[in-house]
């Protein structure tokens, strides 16, 4: 069993950068109490051992990972390290620690406290990466297609393989403001890509196809099943400040009964909608 606790990790916020800190952890024979990004250190007691990226050793942590945990644990450490609400690094430091020590059957111990937190990060970078896949619109700037997205995690590059081979013959791009990064596909170039600021084109110059959003999404709803729960179980209202069917929904002028959605409002509305009906 490692040491726990007896000092502070810190690197340079990189994949590579992350397995560099493994493979510093396994011949330290240590588990960091703690892990800072560089720059983000904060006052501490114990000692801050600096982990500098090697790519050499990134490739023997990876390269061990693939062979005696399998793929799966693979998958799952790089989806976790998406994650973006903290305490991503020491997750996969435990998660790895318990699974070269027990082996292959350690992925699918997903109750176990070392493997638990890790599993955890993972499926809700997994969850977000679905919900943008059906989430994210389109606007037409000039024949490129641009959207804005707001995610938790930075889920860029699992939607790269998505909307590339969606929009293959598009030129289209996708702006994460929360990660300040894009998501930029040209005929066969594709690359992610820091932004720090984007302006995007005014929403005047797409009205069209906002319009069209909006009719499709009023027309196909059944005011009759109106279930504003199941719908935010569905389509979570963080997701609908990007979407313009919904986005009018977040104004404080749109109607009470529909924004609150409690079972009053929406019993009072149907009752008025059946009278309506029926006196025609």
């Amino acid at each position: 069993m490692p040491d726990r606790g007896i000092l502070i990790f810190s690197y340079d916020g990189s994949f590579d950068g992350m397995l560099s800190m493994v493979f510093e952890s396994f011949v330290l024979k240590t588990l960091p109490s703690d892990v800072y990004v560089f720059g983000e250190e904060e006052p501490a007691l114990l000692k801050i051992h600096t982990v500098e990226t090697n790519f050499e050793h990134a490739r023997r942590v990876e390269r061990a990972a693939a062979e005696k945990l399998g793929g799966r644990t693979l998958n799952l450490v790089k989806r976790g390290f998406l994650y973006d609400e903290g305490g991503k690094e020491l997750a996969i430091l435990r998660f790895l620690w318990k699974g070269f020590r027990e082996g292959k059957s350690a992925v699918g111990m997903i109750a176990d406290k070392d493997v638990n937190p890790l599993f955890r990060m993972a499926t809700a970078v997994s969850n977000e990466q679905r919900l943008l896949m059906g989430f994210t619109r389109f606007s037409d700037a000039n024949g490129a297609l641009v959207t804005t997205i707001h995610p938790k995690h930075f889920v860029l590059p699992l939607l790269k393989g998505y909307f590339c081979a969606r929009l293959w013959n598009e030129t289209f791009m996708i702006y994460d403001e929360t990660h300040g990064a894009a998501l930029v596909h040209s005929g066969k170039n594709t690359a992610i890509v820091p932004i720090e600021k984007l302006t995007m084109p005014s929403e005047t110059e797409d009205a069209f196809y906002r319009e069209l959003w909006k009719s499709y999404y009023s027309h196909i709803s059944i005011a009759s099943r109106y279930n504003p729960t199941c719908r935010m179980a569905h389509m979570p209202k963080r997701f609908w400040a990007d979407m313009p069917e919904v986005r009018d929904e977040l104004e404080s002028a749109y109607r009470p009964e529909l924004s609150r959605g409690t079972a009053k409002e929406i019993s009072l509305k149907l009752k008025a909608e059946k009278q309506s009906a029926l006196a025609e």
